[in-house]
C-alpha cells in the first residue's frame, strides 16, 4: 500500500509540474508572438505612411486615434472590433493627418489596419528587450535578492 501512495504521489506532483511548465511555455510563446510582431510593426517596417496609434476612446463607429502628437477622430471599420487603448497598426496615417488638418472626414477600414495590439504591449515589449520592471523570480523572492 505505501509504494501505491509513494509512486502516486510522485505522479501527481509530476503531473502538476509538467502542467505548470506547459502553461508557462505557453504563455512565454504567445508573449514573444506578440513581441516578433510588434518589432515587425516598427522597427522592420519599410512603409513611411504606416504608423502605430492608439485608441483613445470609442463612440459608436468613430475612433479617437492618436499617434502621441496629433489626435484624429476617424470612423474605424474593422472586422475585430476596436476597443479604447488598444494599438493599431495604420497604414496611410501621414496623408490621413493632412486630410484631418483640411477638416476633412477620415475613415480607416480592414485594408487600412494592418494589425492590432492589447493595451499591455509596450511594457511587455520593454520587458522581453530588457527594460522597464521584471518581477523577481522564486529564488530571489525566497532569499531576499534583487535582480535575480
Amino acid at each position: 500500500m505505501f509504494e501505491v501512495v509513494l509512486w502516486g504521489s510522485t505522479g501527481l506532483i509530476v503531473a502538476g509540474l509538467l502542467a505548470f511548465w506547459w502553461r508557462r511555455d505557453a504563455r512565454e510563446r504567445r508573449e514573444t508572438e506578440l513581441y516578433t510582431r510588434w518589432a515587425n510593426a516598427t522597427v522592420w517596417n519599410s512603409d513611411p505612411s504606416t504608423k502605430i496609434v492608439v485608441v483613445s476612446r470609442t463612440v459608436e463607429d468613430v475612433a479617437s486615434v492618436s499617434d502621441g502628437v496629433v489626435e484624429i477622430d476617424a470612423v474605424v471599420a474593422s472586422d475585430p472590433p476596436v476597443v479604447a487603448g488598444w494599438y493599431l497598426l495604420v497604414t496611410g496615417w501621414v496623408d490621413a493627418r493632412d486630410r484631418a488638418k483640411r477638416g476633412e472626414s477620415i475613415a480607416f477600414g480592414p485594408a487600412e489596419i494592418l494589425d492590432s495590439f492589447p493595451p499591455d504591449t509596450p511594457e511587455l515589449v520593454d520587458r522581453l528587450s530588457g527594460r522597464g520592471n521584471r518581477p523577481p523570480g522564486l529564488v530571489s523572492r525566497l532569499l531576499g535578492l534583487r535582480g535575480l
